[in-house]
């Protein structure tokens, strides 16, 4: 009798375990693998006061049709501000419904993000779920977005496996460039950006920012659209995740009021260049950095200026440098040229003077228009006067050769800005 309990006492252990197994199942069927739920980027640093912006990315290894999930953060070292739904529940014109949850700073959490597609549809693609934009406080240091109560569904409401990854954020203090300064880092790029850039209010001509998100091991661009701006581009390889970096483009009206010279050659346009704040455009972060800039093919004509003659020069520390300066392309209007720069502080667009300027200029110091002034006193003592007799075809012809070196005069100093 004892046996026979303890056979069924076995056998009722059995279906119970039996019974888990398939419960187990239903939910999440075999061979399933992970979807992953992660912060991006997952490292990021900020400066104390800086808004920057996190998104929440899913990688579905089975479709989906639905996703939920919590938030925590530190509140005294952060702020979310807004929180907004992104593609992927609207890939391929799909219908969703996206609620962004309840922000509560003062418990550092943002709860009940959730969004589900309408009627059958399944997301199969990777892409943002979510994005989120924080403010770093005052406190500095390191902090760590979480992520909890993470479920994602299928069409059915089933419920399926996931990996989720959370993001840690750094905050430093924020550094502040004096006016007019310029920091510079030894082989690296110069820092500046972000506010006041010391330039004079009144030397500026016009601005243009554009704002790109940093990841780390890539190449990062900015584009520019503005007719006034002669810079079409700013690319470099990250080596850093930096967030949102800012590049501002100061085009002025005279050279930099920060710099304490011209740069030689005939100037087409003076500009400030500034990427991120202080102390980010260096060699530990960035690296190969390009700038794309055009000039009008009609400026060129009328400056008799040929491509090998344009540079673009940076102002570094009390010296203007003339960097290496290549053509990259043209359209009908312009002439498209490609520059690498160690870093970034005001620049010059500038074309050297012609060939041909400096042999006239020879000419006129080799072609004996000296006056008679200026030789030898003793000589002139002797004769007692000066000749003047001068046969009319030497007359004619030196008459034609000042009037031509008049002209060309004129022209070389408006060039060189000399009145």
């Amino acid at each position: 009798m004892n046996t026979v309990r303890y056979s069924l006492d076995i056998c009722r252990k059995c279906l119970v375990l039996l019974l888990l197994v398939a419960l187990t199942y239903s939910f999440f069927p075999t061979g399933m693998a992970n979807s992953d739920v992660s912060i991006l980027p997952s490292a990021q640093e900020v400066y104390t006061g800086d808004e920057f912006d996190i998104y929440i990315y899913i990688e579905p290894e089975t479709p989906i049709a639905g996703a939920q999930l919590d938030m925590s953060y530190d509140s005294d070292m952060l702020r979310a501000n807004s929180v907004d739904g992104s593609d992927l529940f609207e890939q391929d014109g799909t219908s969703s419904i996206f609620i962004g949850g309840t922000i509560d700073n003062s418990q550092g959490r943002i709860n009940g993000l959730f969004a589900v597609t309408l009627g059958k549809a399944n997301i199969a693609s990777a892409e943002n779920f979510a994005h989120v934009s924080f403010t770093a406080l005052e406190k500095t240091g390191d902090c760590t977005i979480k992520l909890s109560n993470v479920i994602l569904s299928d069409y059915s409401g089933n419920a399926l496996p996931i990996t989720t990854k959370d993001a840690q954020i750094t905050i430093q203090e924020n550094a502040s460039v004096p006016t007019g300064e310029t920091t510079t880092a030894t082989g690296g790029g110069g820092g500046g950006g972000g506010g006041d850039t010391g330039e004079k209010a009144e030397n500026i001509d016009s601005k243009e920012v554009s704002k790109v998100y940093v990841n780390a091991d890539t190449k990062t661009t900015y584009y520019f659209s503005d007719s006034s701006n002669p810079v079409k581009s700013i690319s470099y390889m990250s080596l850093k995740n930096a967030g949102f970096i800012t590049s501002t483009i100061e085009i002025l009206r005279d050279v930099s009021s920060t710099v304490s010279g011209k740069p030689e050659g005939i100037i087409y346009r003076n500009i400030n260049i500034w990427v991120g704040k202080a102390g980010y455009a260096t060699e530990n972060n960035i690296k190969d950095t390009r700038i794309s800039f055009t000039v009008p093919k009609q400026w060129m004509q009328l400056n008799n200026v040929e491509t090998d003659n344009i540079h673009l020069q940076r102002y570094d520390g009390d010296k203007w440098n003339a960097l290496e300066t290549e053509l990259t392309g043209q359209d009908e209007d312009f002439f498209i040229f490609e520059a690498k720069t160690p870093g970034f502080s005001p620049f010059a667009i500038t074309a050297e003077i012609p060939d041909t300027a400096e042999e006239i200029i020879s000419v006129i110091e080799n072609n004996g228009i000296v006056a008679e002034t200026e030789k030898d006193p003793e000589k002139v003592a002797e004769s007692g006067s000066i000749s003047t007799e001068v046969s009319q075809p030497e007359l004619q012809q030196n008459s034609s050769f000042l009037l031509f070196i008049s002209i060309f005069v004129v022209l070389f100093c408006r060039r060189r800005n000399i009145f």
